[in-house]
């Protein structure tokens, strides 16, 4: 029944597009089991379950492969690409080989710092009120921006990670290190996090596997919360870094966040043209077509966990445009 249903879904595109659509699904981390600090990511066990329904109902390509056959004229129906954000390290010792597992090939946008150091600001953070808390001064509450935050327990530092990030990651770089300077000051947090981001050579490994490597920017700096300099350079630094590192030149970049309009803007799109890049992926909900803005391409995640609901609505949501 699932594949009937997908199947009309994409008979019933094609005849409104006059194209077949695919669809870019975006997830960050694939963990060994749940965790509070990350609670919209998927568990391994979750992850390989939906790649095998996934696998037997799409074509799942990486990003770049589903494009050039869309400009031939020659993309297969019900074309999926799967792409992960940031550049986490168990993206290629779990979510990697899942997907290869099942003879599929993804898409990994990495924030380069991230690479560079072993972690990104965010990362800093979260250990610092998880794991990591029984290293600092452990203070019962600590204040930002005039918020008091309690502390006490796992599950309260789990919010107020969340709570902070959302409010550190709007600011300027500037102010964004500066709060979390001053939030690592309050914890007398004085340890560096554990890599827990992608080496080089995991980079590597990957595109020789057949997987798209993207830029997603140095620091995951949202880009229209930064001047025009800070944006420049951000996707400059992310860029340059892993055409010196890889074999095969970056063609993609992700924008953090996402969203078109707010986190980047036509300005950035243009710039991403100028430094040399073809496409550029967004979080908008759609399909890619022809007609698409290949500078700002929509990528989705649907909230139907149940895997033949998620099917129905990944297949539903890629002919919107």
């Amino acid at each position: 029944m699932l594949k009937f249903g997908l199947s009309i879904l994409a008979w019933m595109h094609f005849l409104r597009l006059k194209e077949h659509p695919f669809g870019i699904l975006y997830f960050h981390r694939v963990l060994k089991q749940a965790e509070p600090f990350c609670p919209d990511d998927w568990t391994e066990n979750q992850f390989e379950q939906l790649v095998a329904v996934l696998s037997k109902q799409f074509n799942i390509l990486p990003i770049s492969e589903a494009l050039e056959l869309q400009r031939r004229d020659q993309l297969p129906a019900k074309t999926l690409c799967l792409s992960f954000d940031d550049g986490y390290q168990d993206n290629a010792t779990l979510a990697a080989p899942i997907l290869e597992k099942y003879g599929v090939r993804g898409s990994f946008f990495v924030a380069t710092e991230g690479t560079e150091r072993g972690y990104l600001w965010n990362d800093e953070l979260a250990y610092f009120l998880g794991e990591g808390f029984v290293n600092t001064s452990k203070p019962e509450s600590i204040a930002f921006e005039g918020t008091e935050y309690n502390l006490k327990s796992v599950e309260h530092r789990s919010v107020v990670y969340l709570d902070l990030v959302g409010k550190l990651k709007v600011l300027p770089n500037n102010q964004r290190d500066q709060g979390l300077e001053s939030i690592k000051s309050q914890l007398g947090a004085t340890q560096h996090p554990p890599r827990c981001m992608m080496t080089t050579k995991q980079l590597q490994s990957l595109q020789d596997n057949g997987h798209d490597i993207g830029a997603h920017t140095h620091s995951h700096s949202i880009l229209s919360y930064q001047s025009s300099n800070t944006a420049r350079s951000e996707m400059t630094q992310s860029i340059n870094y892993l055409n010196q590192v890889l074999d095969k030149p970056v063609t993609l970049f992700a924008y953090p966040n996402g969203w078109v309009g707010r986190d980047f803007t036509i300005e950035h799109e243009r710039l991403l043209e100028e430094l040399g890049l073809e496409y550029g992926v967004a979080t908008n909900d759609g399909g890619v077509t022809t007609k698409t803005r290949k500078t700002a391409i929509p990528r989705f995640m649907p909230y139907r966990k149940q895997l033949d609901q998620f099917c129905l609505s990944a297949m539903k949501i890629m002919g919107e445009t």
